[in-house]
């Protein structure tokens, strides 16, 4: 049964679950959204959350989310606790009655873990986005326009560059699906690097991989992932962001710049708006994820009132899972995977486990 929409000028009440340092992204960027009030924050560092409470004057402070939420039942959920807890957080809220849940990447650790997530939501009438906030950055937006809009021509290829596929990849395969207008590729054909027991942000991924899909226009995309100093630099200029060749031009696209470089006509930039100086960022958070997380947040609050589909619907995230996990199954399989993926498992993982591939040492980092 589908919620009733919140009454006209009376405020929606959020949470947040998870006190790390995108638990504080989004609780800014519900302190920031009209109509909204944040109400609370759990974590299992209860003195993590405790201290975000009293630097952002939130009054609620819980341990145990289940808690939390029986106490406030909140109309809007944040989820940002690692990724291994994103379906039991995301089950609790939508039977505590959430209305809405902004669940934050990776969005879980196996394909049937995502799908799970979006049917519980669906099933429930609960709104579900993932928070692939990059979607509403001006650089993306204003590239995505000029592609659109033919600047390049017709679209030939599209390349990608990211550390890693699982965590950072997620971002790079929403932005080449946002770039393509969102269109479903058909297949996908991937290969794994699995030197390292390589872990980022406690979750097991590929040493490098190269991931190539393809589309029913005959338009295909590579995106190719790895870190130093197994993978010391996978593009010279481009080290993570996307390179869409036209046929008439190509597009530069990372996060600080946009250029598009038109065969025969001169170039069209944009710059990002925010501060792209590490040193100045607050907290070491990127300002134009703090911006993108409030657009979200604004965007799925204000869809709650009105009806309208937000922009990081669950679908969105759910297409880019399933590439993602496509070429792991790939690699695994040794063929080339046709979508929809029927594999509900993480390959990767799986594989792992079961003596697939044989990684020797260890990394553990962020990226």
């Amino acid at each position: 049964m589908v919620h009733a929409a919140k009454a006209a000028g009376q405020d929606l009440s959020a949470v947040v679950v998870g006190a790390g340092s995108q638990g504080r992204v989004h609780a800014l960027g519900h302190l920031a959204a009209p109509g909204v009030v944040l109400t609370g924050l759990a974590d299992v560092d209860l003195a993590s959350a405790q201290a975000l409470a009293a630097e952002l004057d939130v009054p609620a402070v819980h341990r145990d989310y289940r808690e939390l939420f029986a106490a406030a039942r909140p109309d809007i959920v944040s989820v940002c606790t690692p990724p291994a807890f994103h379906l039991d957080v995301v089950r609790a809220a939508i039977e505590a009655g959430a209305r809405a849940v902004h669940c934050e990447k990776p969005i879980a650790l196996s394909y049937g873990e995502a799908l799970e997530m979006a049917a519980r939501a669906a099933d429930a009438g609960v709104q579900l986005t993932f928070n692939l906030q990059r979607r509403f950055e001006p650089v993306q937006r204003q590239a995505r326009e000029w592609i659109a809009a033919g600047e390049i021509g017709e679209v030939v290829t599209v390349e990608g560059y990211c550390p890693n596929l699982f965590d950072w990849g997620t971002h790079i395969v929403d932005l080449i699906l946002f770039h393509r207008q969102d269109a479903a590729p058909e297949w996908v054909l991937g290969q794994l690097d699995v030197t390292l027991d390589r872990y980022v942000y406690g979750v097991f991924t590929e040493t490098a991989s190269l991931t190539q899909f393809g589309w029913a226009d005959g338009v295909r995309a590579v995106v190719s992932t790895g870190r130093e100093p197994h993978t010391p630099v996978l593009n010279v200029q481009n080290n993570l962001g996307l390179i869409v060749q036209g046929s008439t031009g190509r597009a530069d696209i990372r996060g600080a710049r946009c250029v598009v470089r038109r065969f025969g006509k001169a170039d069209l930039v944009r710059e990002s708006p925010f501060d792209t100086d590490s040193r100045n960022w607050d907290h070491a958070v990127d300002p134009a994820i703090v911006a993108g997380t409030a657009d979200a947040i604004r965007d799925l609050a204000e869809c709650l009132r009105t009806g309208r589909r937000p922009a990081l619907h669950a679908e969105h995230g759910l297409r880019g899972a399933e590439l993602i996990f496509a070429t792991y199954e790939s690699s695994r399989s040794r063929r080339r995977v046709q979508l929809p993926l029927d594999r509900m498992d993480n390959a990767l993982i799986s594989g792992r486990a079961e003596g697939f591939w044989s990684p020797t040492g260890e990394l553990r980092s962020t990226y």
